[in-house]
């Protein structure tokens, strides 16, 4: 091994043990079980040691010549330096701040989050997870100066993540200890007694504390909705476009790029609406909605179908894929108390060693507003062949380092929301659309990512308000109650959106460049392979690694 890359490998080991630290949901979520009694620090003083932290990575690197390195060792400080990049400029801009009240991923989901990842199936894993839950306290309380600080700033969340975050607690709390999302991971009767203990004795109170915060903070809290309101709002959301689609984008470019998109994909739903006998999409929709086979009999029915397509996509696969993840994934719904909050669906990775399966959730609420010609081209993009080929293969990996096999999920978001957005075009191209209808919802899924660089956009960069955004959102045929689900979760976490069809739209330049590159001997498999196997990467990384054109 060169001198090279004994320094890389020595950097990318110190690199995961102290991200694991700093992060220990993420070893949660990984496998990696040392610090799951532990939560992260969300203090001004843990805040200073995350950026000497990733400051130190950065300087770590520079001197090491990566043109030396092998491919593995690479594309792994590629990882590194861009989460370090990305983690720095949240510290920087203080998103902390924003993300202290958030109803998405903030505080009011931490349970469900802890009870999704952790496990409690021996006497040593429940103590780690009792510790953790006991840890609840300091960390919400840790909050409170957080939030104040913001204030201070002038650095505010919108009312309406605001009052989501409220109800969300209060939700949480008129659940009794004894039926705790927190209960998930334990079974015996004794477990679950300890933990409803700890629950009502510590976690309990500290909610009570957090959401006296919340109303505190609520008159505080903006009636704008986009960052370009906040003080620095331009250079905060220019860092937030960088940290998600990890490409230097213009909001402009971004917000022309969907509207470009937009037409074209809008010219395949008109096409698909005139085979269904309709001049107009939302013509062909309104009809299938009244014919009352649109909507799913009972959440039991919703969990079913979702099921059966998951079978679906696996068997279908092998067609254009040569590697397969050694399991398949199981389907679950969003738990009640959160589902309010939660998209139509998502999916969690499995464990490093597949003791835990990835999960593609569900969202089983309000069922009339959620059309089932959608939840096809959903499932094809959570579940197979989207995210848990995706993050499944990349585990699954052999003799591959901690940082490149798990680092991804921090530094390469727009590569896995691209190809969950490409493996709907996938689900087409495999022919496992039922009929024209559940062809017609995959239109629907690529219009709305569409819209959601437009409306992304046009909320963080030019002004505009929650009516005008949700309106944009429902050009594409998204049911209102999923339009305003979508339009707070891109005001609670801006930049986000981008990454879907910008990943989307690069996938699909590498393979068109390829296969006219390669010609008769273009094989589609060996793409999907060499680009699963690649992984998790930042976008330039990967353009690098594919041999793609700039």
């Amino acid at each position: 091994m060169s001198e090279h890359e004994t320094a890389a490998a020595a950097l990318a080991d110190r690199f995961w043990d102290g991200l694991l630290r700093l992060e220990p949901f993420l070893g949660t979520q990984v496998g990696d079980e040392r610090h799951d009694d532990r939560l992260p620090d969300p203090s001004e003083e843990g805040l200073a040691e995350r950026g000497d932290f990733y400051r130190g990575a950065l300087a770590d690197l520079e001197p090491i010549d990566r043109a030396a390195l092998s491919e593995t060792t690479r594309t792994m400080l590629d990882v590194l330096e861009a989460t370090s990049a990305r983690e720095l400029a949240a510290i920087e801009t203080r998103m902390d701040r924003l993300q202290s009240v958030s109803h998405l991923w903030g505080p009011g989901q931490l349970l469900a989050e802890m009870a999704s990842f952790q496990r409690a199936d021996t006497p040593e894993r429940l103590e780690r997870y009792l510790g953790r839950l006991r840890a609840v306290p300091a960390f919400l309380d840790a909050l409170g100066p957080v939030m104040e600080g913001a204030v201070t700033a002038g650095q505010t969340a919108p009312d309406v993540v605001v009052d989501r975050a409220i109800a969300q607690v209060e939700r949480l709390l008129s659940t009794s200890p004894e039926d705790s999302p927190a209960h998930a991971p334990v079974q015996d009767d004794a477990a679950r007694a300890r933990v409803a203990d700890v629950i009502r004795e510590d976690v309990a109170p500290a909610y009570e504390r957090y959401l006296d915060n919340l109303r505190r903070y609520r008159p505080s809290a903006t009636s704008t909705i986009g960052l370009s309101a906040l003080p620095g709002g331009e250079a905060l959301y220019a860092s937030q476009i960088l940290a998600w689609t990890t490409l230097p984008l213009g909001a402009a470019d971004v917000h022309r790029t969907g509207q470009e998109q937009l037409e074209a994909i809008q010219q395949e739903r008109r096409e698909a609406a005139t085979k269904l006998g309709f001049d107009d999409p939302a013509k062909a929709i309104a009809a299938l909605q009244q014919s009352g086979r649109n909507v799913a009999s009972s959440r039991e029915d919703m969990v079913r179908r979702a099921q059966e397509q998951v079978r679906l996509g696996w068997e279908a696969a092998p067609r254009l894929f040569g590697r397969m993840p050694k399991e398949n994934c199981e389907v679950r719904p969003v738990e009640e108390y959160r589902e309010a909050d939660m998209p139509f669906a998502f999916y969690n990775a499995p464990s490093a060693d597949n003791s835990r399966r990835g999960v593609y959730y569900v969202n089983t609420s309000d069922l009339h507003e959620r059309p089932l010609h959608q939840l096809a081209t959903t499932t094809f993009h959570e579940a197979n062949p989207g995210h848990h080929f995706q993050l499944a293969i990349e585990q699954e990996i052999p003799d591959r380092p901690n940082l490149r096999r798990f680092g991804g999920l921090l530094g390469g978001s727009a590569f896995i929301e691209g190809w969950g957005l490409y493996s709907e075009r996938l689900g087409d191209e495999l022919g496992l659309f039922r009929d024209e209808n559940e062809r017609l919802g995959m239109l629907d899924m690529q219009a709305m990512r569409a819209c959601r660089l437009i409306t992304d956009t046009g909320i963080h960069a030019f002004g505009w308000d929650r009516d005008r955004a949700v309106a944009q959102m429902q050009e594409s045929g998204l049911p209102a109650l999923e339009a305003g689900i979508e339009v707070d979760r891109y005001i609670a976490l801006p930049g986000q959106a981008c990454a879907y069809m910008i990943g989307q739209l690069e996938i699909q330049r590498w393979r068109a460049e390829r296969a006219k590159r390669e010609g008769a001997a273009f094989d589609v498999r060996d793409f999907h392979d060499r680009l699963l196997g690649l992984g998790s990467l930042p976008l330039p990384a990967l353009q690098r690694e594919m041999g793609a054109g700039s």
